[in-house]
């Protein structure tokens, strides 16, 4: 049976909805910007951004656990599920580091040092995932369009729970277009 690579639309919007490597890929770069941005941070901006990246990550690693990691093991080989499995001690690490990062705030002296763990140990893990485990599931028999809407919804919903909701990729573009460059200049940013 051949994949359903067609484009879906949502009814409710103009927007495309996004196949399910499309938004995991989305979601990555926007960690990889919110950890770039903790790290320019003033000293007042670095417990709100640390809770901010917790709860994006807490919000990303649901959605992987609860249906695309399921979806996955269904679609892979047996020798390829050990990239799932691996993914998920990613997660289980993830976890820990949030935990503690929860439980501190900027004044704690390992503050910096548990979030520049967790960056690393969240980058290390994109880079597995996309390297490794998405070619797989691409090649794969999975309906990526019809999971990537699944995973937009929940994710809508768990970040709507959170309070996350427009802070998410349009709160990271609106920081990118009022953030000064090295001159002290707001710069635009091109679309």
């Amino acid at each position: 049976m051949a994949r359903d690579r067609t484009v879906a639309y949502d009814d409710d919007s103009d927007d495309i909805a996004p196949d399910a490597l499309s938004l995991l890929r989305r979601d990555h770069r926007l960690a990889e910007e919110l950890f770039a941005e903790f790290l320019r941070a003033a000293p007042q901006q670095l417990d709100p951004l640390a809770r901010r990246i917790c709860k994006m990550l807490h919000v990303h690693a649901q959605i992987e656990e609860e249906l695309f990691y399921p979806a996955v093991s269904r679609a892979l080989t047996s020798e390829d599920r050990r990239l799932v499995d691996h993914a998920q001690v990613e997660h289980q690490q993830a976890r820990e580091a949030i935990v503690r990062i929860e439980s501190m705030t900027s004044e704690d002296p390992s503050f910096r040092n548990e979030v520049d763990l967790l960056d690393r140990r969240v980058a290390q893990h994109v880079a597995s995932e996309e390297q490794e485990l998405f070619p797989k599931v691409s090649a794969s028999s999975l309906d990526l369009t019809a999971l990537g809407i699944a995973l937009a919804e929940r994710r809508d919903t768990l970040l709507d729970v959170l309070g996350l909701h427009g802070d998410d990729e349009e709160g990271a573009a609106n920081q990118r277009e009022t953030r000064p460059d090295d001159r002290g200049a707001t710069r635009p940013e091109s679309g």
